[in-house]
This record gives C-alpha cells, sequence and structure tokens, in this order.
C-alpha cells in the first residue's frame, strides 16, 4: 500500500509539472507535427492540439513533464509493438517523450482509450493538453486517469440541445408536420437548420425528409446565426440576452458561454480564417470570437456605436453603421486599430466590404452606394427596387434582394452598374438571400413567403420554388459530415 501511494504521489507532481508547462498550449512541436503529416499526410491539427487523421480516427497527445532533445525524431514505442505510424496503432512514444493516445469507440459505441497497461511509465507521465474538448462520456482506463489532469469529463447530456429523437422511425408530431421544409437535390449531403421569428428552437433538416429531423432548444430568441462551415461551430446573437453562445452543431451541444457588456447587435464571419466579429451599440464594442478555438480573442473598445456591421473580403477590415448617428465607418484590423469615417447614409440595411470596395445599401433611399476602400470616396451610387434588404457578394457581382416586389438586382463592381433585374417571386416577403457551401446557388427565404426559392449565381437565373411551411428567420447551411462525439 505504501509503495501505491507513494507511486500515486509521484505521478501527479510530474502531471502537476507538466500542467504548470501546458495548460495553455494548443500546438504540437513543429518536430513532431511535421513527423505526423509525413506519415499521415491527410491528417489535420485541431486547435486543442488533437490530431484528426479521418472522420474516425483520432490521435490525442500527451504533454511530458520535460521534453528529451533529440537530434531526430523518430518513434520509440508502439502498441500493438512494431507498427509505424502509418499503422494507426493505439499508442505511440516518441523518443523526445511526446505521446499520441487513439482515440476509438468501444462496443457500447463510447469513446475511449487503450486497455492495454503494460506501456512505459512514459505514458502514465503524460498529461492532455488542457484546452482540449472532451468528447462527452470518455470513458477512461484506470491506468490512465491521471492524464487527465484538470480536465473534466462532461455526461453525455451535459450541453445537449437536442429536444426530439432522432429515431426516424417513430411517427412525427403533429408539431413537426407545420414545419415541412421539402428537400431540394442541391441540398444533398448538406444538413439546414432554421429558425423562426417566434421561437427559440432551432429546426434541424438533412436532404432526405421534409420534416425536421430534431429540434435544438436555444437559450432565447436568436437575432443572428454566423458558423463555420469548417469547424461547425455556430455563434448565436440573441435579442435580449448579454451572453453570446457558441454550439458545436456537430454533436448538438453547447461548447460555451461568452458574457458581454451589453446585448449584441450584429454579427459576422471571415470564412477563411473562421474569426466572427459581433457588435454592442450600447457596449460601444465590436468582439472578435475565434471559432476555430471557441474562445473570445480580443474586444476592440469604440468611440461609436457600432450596430450593423461586416467583414472584408480579405479579412482585413471591418465596416459598420453607427446605430446613433448613421454615419458609416470603416477599422483597420491589427495590432493597433484604426477607425475612419466613411459617410452617413440614411437607413443601411446591408454593408459589404470586398478587396477594393465598400458597399452600403439603404433600405430607404432604395439606392446602394459604393466607396473606395483606399480613398473612402463614394465612386458610385445606383437605384434599386424598392426595400432592399439582404445582398451577398459572389466573384465579382453584388446580389441585392428587394423585398417589396421580390425582385433581385445583379450589380457588376467592374463595370460599376447594375446589369440584371430578375423578378422572382411576388407573394412573400423575401428577407433573406444565402450562399450554400460548396455551390454557386443561393437560397432565398422570408419571414412570410411560405415558400423559398434557388437562384443560380452562374447561370443569374432562378431555378426553383420549393413550398415551405415554415418562415424563416434564420438559415444555416452546412456540409454534412460523419457523426463524432468529439
Amino acid at each position: 500500500m505504501g509503495f501505491k501511494r507513494g507511486f500515486k504521489l509521484f505521478v501527479s507532481l510530474f502531471a502537476f509539472v507538466v500542467l504548470c508547462q501546458s495548460a495553455h498550449a494548443s500546438k504540437l512541436p513543429i518536430e513532431v507535427w511535421e513527423y505526423v503529416k509525413e506519415q499521415l499526410p491527410s491528417s489535420t491539427q485541431r486547435f486543442d492540439s488533437v490530431v484528426v487523421v479521418s472522420p474516425d480516427v483520432m490521435y490525442i497527445p500527451l504533454y511530458p513533464a520535460q521534453t528529451n532533445v533529440v537530434n531526430k525524431l523518430k518513434v520509440e514505442y508502439t502498441y500493438p509493438n512494431g507498427k509505424s505510424l502509418k499503422d494507426k496503432p493505439e499508442i505511440i512514444v516518441f523518443n523526445n517523450n511526446f505521446v499520441l493516445l487513439k482515440l476509438f469507440k468501444d462496443k457500447k459505441g463510447d469513446y475511449t482509450l487503450t486497455s492495454y497497461e503494460d506501456f512505459p511509465m512514459k505514458v502514465k507521465l503524460g498529461v492532455m493538453p488542457q484546452d482540449m474538448l472532451v468528447p462527452p462520456g470518455l470513458k477512461m482506463p484506470e491506468n490512465l486517469k491521471l492524464v487527465l489532469g484538470d480536465l473534466v469529463i462532461p455526461s453525455k447530456n451535459d450541453g445537449n440541445l437536442i429536444t426530439l429523437s432522432k429515431d426516424k422511425t417513430k411517427n412525427q408530431t403533429n408539431v413537426l408536420m407545420k414545419n415541412e421544409f421539402v428537400p431540394l437535390a442541391e441540398f444533398k449531403n448538406k444538413r439546414t437548420y432554421l429558425t423562426t421569428a417566434n421561437s427559440k428552437f432551432m429546426l434541424v433538416y438533412d436532404s432526405s425528409s421534409k420534416s425536421p429531423l430534431y429540434e435544438l432548444k436555444l437559450s432565447a430568441l436568436p437575432s443572428k446565426i454566423v458558423a463555420s462551415n469548417s469547424t461547425k461551430f455556430a455563434l448565436v446573437v440573441y435579442f435580449a440576452n448579454k451572453n453570446l453562445e457558441i454550439i458545436d452543431l456537430k454533436n448538438e451541444r453547447i461548447l460555451t458561454q461568452i458574457p458581454l457588456d451589453d446585448v449584441a447587435k450584429d454579427a459576422d464571419i471571415d470564412t477563411n480564417s473562421n474569426m466572427a466579429y459581433v457588435s454592442s451599440q450600447n457596449a460601444n464594442t465590436i468582439y472578435c470570437v475565434d471559432l476555430n478555438s471557441a474562445r473570445l480573442e480580443r474586444a476592440i473598445r469604440l468611440e461609436q456605436s457600432p450596430s450593423r456591421l461586416a467583414v472584408s473580403s480579405d479579412g482585413s477590415s471591418i465596416v459598420f453603421v453607427d446605430g446613433i448617428s448613421g454615419e458609416l465607418f470603416a477599422l483597420k484590423l491589427g495590432e493597433n486599430t484604426q477607425v475612419n469615417p466613411v459617410a452617413k447614409v440614411k437607413n443601411i440595411s446591408k454593408v459589404m466590404c470586398d478587396t477594393n470596395f465598400i458597399y452600403a445599401v439603404s433600405r430607404t433611399q432604395n439606392k446602394m452606394y459604393v466607396y473606395d476602400r483606399n480613398t473612402l470616396a463614394l465612386v458610385d451610387e445606383e437605384n434599386l427596387n424598392e426595400k432592399p434588404v439582404d445582398a451577398i457578394m459572389y466573384q465579382g457581382k453584388i446580389y441585392i434582394l428587394c423585398a417589396k416586389e421580390g425582385v433581385l438586382e445583379v450589380y457588376d463592381s467592374e463595370q460599376k452598374k447594375v446589369i440584371l433585374s430578375t423578378q422572382l417571386d411576388k407573394d412573400g416577403f423575401y428577407s433573406k438571400i444565402t450562399l450554400v457551401p460548396d455551390q454557386h446557388n443561393v437560397i432565398i427565404t422570408g419571414v412570410n413567403s411560405k415558400k423559398f426559392l434557388l437562384y443560380d449565381l452562374e447561370k443569374m437565373a432562378l431555378i426553383k420554388k420549393q413550398p415551405a411551411l415554415i418562415d424563416v428567420s434564420n438559415i444555416v447551411i452546412m456540409d454534412k459530415t460523419p457523426v463524432q462525439d468529439l
């Protein structure tokens, strides 16, 4: 008994040292990562340094109490014995003391680690990255529990947002039948998330059913949702809640809540970096939220009161509207942020920014104003159909949705003019235009349209009208991925 207690104390001391060294580490050492990429070229490193080899193969790194300095990194030990990293063994020990443990599912479908016990002491002396996203219900073998450090294993129900069964064999309720969203061939391998204007439930659809698979219960009525198609993390902004929420759409659970100084007004995302930007008018602040790591990275305090905003296509700037004065501003990102006034435009419903120009759409003036990003001078002013409410940029063109008559205007940024005006549908008030990931199609929805429209951006033509018994407030479209709990 004395030996066991002494051994546990010894291991705990080493774990404490490792914890102090690696609590803030989120990247593997360069030499380890280069070795992994050489052996497993398709692998990626997640924000918490978990190595994702494929949808069903992942490795958790164990950070050692002391890293050996070696001339050449090599594998010192594997289980099963004599395997290379290409063989994807359960345990890999490098000669610099770093360890990789394979994460896999047991017969019950729960994630676990190796049950093998006769491995080197270096394995027991390592500690998992302390910013690791731990899979709910992870089953830790007794001989490996110390490698958790301060990590807590969440139960399968922790943060679970699902309120209806995923079992497709069960009869759908009458409530679900009222939310029919007829699937499209273009939505194959996509998952669609919808919210309405009067409910805090997010309805989840796939391409095989016109009724929702299930619902996700949000904390309040959402005003805006932006999401990363690569990480499958979504940032939710609420109407009357000072907290932002980041949810994992892949596993339908809450990742974290981020308290703000006041209620948020708008949000946008840089799809290249997965950095989301959130404005709070009353707090005079723009918050920068990383949807790779699900963390608040920075709060930019301003003299202005930012309301509507958009990040530039190159991720270097933000344009925003002062909610008090109505003036449009450009904010240059970097270590030393710089804010410059652009113009005062009445009732801006949409603002955008590409590599060369800033675009401001006025809902009441029925115009789009175009400003040079460098000089901030007005370079064009275009008349639009009535009530322009939303727009997207795509390959040098701006597609502007005008709600009163259901018209889509196409503006060419090189020619500086509207080149096409298409009558979409006069029935209903269409208010949102959303790009389908990895396609040249957009879906056009509204809060009282009872249908949705599919528009081909390359053909510049309306290609489908589909009935929908649900009025859309927010819509998020994601590529489907194999189910993972990590």
